[in-house]
């Protein structure tokens, strides 16, 4: 019997023990970011009670705690340690919500520079996704222009009764598709590195690899007033009008005026426009005295190629590339030129 009685009358014990424990609990956060502070340590100054916060940040002393005013102390390292008072009684429960720990110098500094990087890292992607989109737009535009040459090349053919109708059949297949074994890798030639490097573009973007064999092979050939061949030397409006012919199978006129005022050629100022293929025109150039007299073919990055008697940096005459912002040319420009293949 005493066995029975004395269970009853532990467990009475200890449920009025506990009753009277007093219980204290909180949340410790940054007072900057208002973010929860894990392993923040919670000590009840003058005892050996001692809690660490969580991941949310929150702690609680369970323990029966002295009676009266306690200090109560919150540290975290790089945090300025938070001192204050709480009053514990028996059977209260004492409850601080938001316990804010001021970071320190050291701490305030080491988030000033990392958030400087992370300025820096967002700007430096920022700009990466910038050119990203303008190599696209750029992918676009010369896939635009490509289309519209092979529309009107499909035009002038059918003007000429090579194609019966107006249906084109594209020979497409699905990417997707496509097997490893299918793939023909894309070889980029070492025109397309030359000139690549001279224009300052991608050479992957030099497509139109026959036009830059063609420069290729009259390149430095001499400039002569009238002249129409390699051996001799040519003049500017005969070189365009054989650049014309062999790569675009389109016969120009044969002066620089006459170019300039054919029905088939769209003038134009805004040099903004200007695509690869198309003429330039200048005038002030050269022996003739026309209003225009002076033509070269328009490649890439304000760069033009033509047939010229001025000396080049080489103190090379003939055909070279130029750069349409050099002062000489820049003033002497009139006017961009693009064929125009009436449907």
């Amino acid at each position: 019997m005493k066995k029975i009685i004395l269970i009853p009358t532990l467990l009475l014990f200890c449920i009025l023990n506990y009753a009277q424990n007093s219980r204290f609990e909180g949340v410790v956060i940054d007072a900057q970011l208002s973010t929860p502070i894990k392993g923040a340590i919670v000590t009840i100054k003058d005892t050996k009670f001692t809690e660490a916060t969580d991941d949310d940040g929150k702690f609680v002393f369970t323990q029966q705690l002295p009676e009266g005013a306690l200090a109560v102390l919150v540290e975290k390292n790089n945090f300025i340690t938070n001192i204050f008072l709480i009053d514990a009684a028996p059977g209260v429960k004492i409850e601080a919500k938001e316990i804010k720990l001021e970071p320190n110098k050291k701490e305030l500094y080491n988030r000033k520079v990392a958030d400087r990087e992370l300025k820096k890292q967002q700007r430096i992607e920022e700009k990466k996704e910038s050119e990203r989109i303008a190599d696209i737009e750029k992918e676009l535009k010369e896939k635009d222009k490509l289309y519209a040459k092979e529309i009107k090349r499909l035009a002038k053919n059918k003007r000429k009764g090579k194609i019966d109708d107006d249906t084109v059949t594209l020979d497409y297949k699905d990417p997707n598709s496509i097997t490893e074994s299918e793939e023909t890798p894309y070889t980029i030639t070492e025109t397309q590195l030359k000139y690549g490097n001279i224009l300052g573009v991608d050479p992957a973007d030099l497509t139109n690899v026959e036009l830059y064999n063609l420069i290729e092979d009259w390149d430095n050939v001499s400039y002569l007033y009238g002249g129409n061949t390699k051996k001799r030397g040519i003049d500017c409006s005969s070189f365009t009008q054989f650049i014309f012919s062999s790569i675009y199978k389109f016969r120009l006129e044969r002066t620089a005026s006459q170019q300039y005022h054919s029905e088939s050629v769209d003038t134009f100022k805004n040099r903004g426009q200007i695509f690869e293929g198309d003429l330039i025109f200048f005038t002030g150039v050269g022996e003739s005295n026309d209003e225009i007299n002076h033509v070269g073919v328009y490649l890439h990055n304000n760069m033009f190629v033509h047939s010229t008697s001025n000396k080049d940096n080489d103190g090379n005459g003939g055909v070279q590339i130029s750069n349409l912002n050099d002062d000489y040319w820049a003033t002497k420009f009139v006017s961009a030129g693009r064929i125009i293949l009436d449907n």
